[in-house]
């Protein structure tokens, strides 16, 4: 358990305690009872976040020995067994992003070449297809691992927002399957999303659009590291999965994508 995560917990035991010690009779009992199926609940999740870590380990040494770019492509492959592509997905993650932790998301920075596919994007997407596969397989470890990432992902505000609660129509699908299994995040609920396309998130960036339009259109702007921004040089339609170079209506070169 992560140091700020213990203390947030304990400072939340003790003022519960105090709680208790004012509160009478029944309505006392029935706090209580919460308290201690938190605490036990707490306990349990804690224990089994750790084994799922060791778990990980073991899981992300079967991985394919190539590129970040091959292991992101190798993520999407129709036929590609649970197990490999959940191996593939975390050992992606942990090139990615610092410490492989998806609370660590805003660390993934830069585009591979030379297809100028945005690396933060498809860190998100290892996330996600790393989740996917683990739930498919029969190991309960491989559900607590599931969990830990997305609620690593639930850590970063920025990509909560642009990955969660405003997510691709594969997240309802998730959030419902953990949800199911009681692999839940410790607040006790997965956030609602707002859908906006299907993964993956990540693509090459491929011809050009106007900044009016892609405002219009809500496009999300990436800058030059690749990462979701107000503003940038590349707009990201997560409708329609492209990602774009953007120009000025005046640009002389000025080709419409459409």
């Amino acid at each position: 358990m992560e140091k700020k995560g213990r203390i947030r917990f304990f400072s939340w035991i003790a003022m519960t305690a105090v709680f208790l010690a004012f509160a009478g009779g029944a309505a006392a009992e029935t706090v209580e009872k919460r308290f201690e199926d938190l605490v036990l609940r707490y306990g349990a999740r804690t224990e089994a976040r750790a084994g799922a870590a060791e778990y990980r380990d073991a899981l992300e040494s079967r991985a394919d020995r190539m590129s970040p770019y091959e292991l992101w492509r190798s993520l999407f492959r129709p036929g590609t067994e649970p197990e490999k592509g959940a191996a593939n997905a975390l050992s992606l993650l942990s090139l990615l992003v610092k410490d492989g932790d998806p609370a660590l998301w805003d660390t993934a920075s830069g585009f591979f070449y030379p297809s100028e596919t945005p690396k933060p994007l498809a860190a998100a997407d290892a996330v996600y297809m790393a989740a996917l596969y683990l739930l498919r397989m029969e190991e309960d470890m491989a559900g607590h691992l599931a969990a830990s990432l997305f609620e690593g992902l639930l850590q970063s505000s920025r990509a909560k927002h642009f990955f969660l609660t405003t997510g691709p129509a594969e997240y309802d699908t998730l959030a419902s399957e953990m949800t199911a299994r009681g692999l839940l995040p410790s607040f006790g609920k997965w956030p609602e999303s707002t859908v906006a396309g299907t993964l993956p998130f990540a693509a090459p960036v491929r011809g050009w659009v106007t900044y009016g339009r892609a405002l219009s259109e809500d496009m999300v702007f990436l800058d030059g590291a690749g990462s979701p921004q107000s503003n940038g040089r590349y707009a990201w339609d997560r409708k329609r999965g492209r990602i774009y170079a953007v120009v000025e209506e005046r640009d002389p070169f000025f080709i419409p994508w459409d």
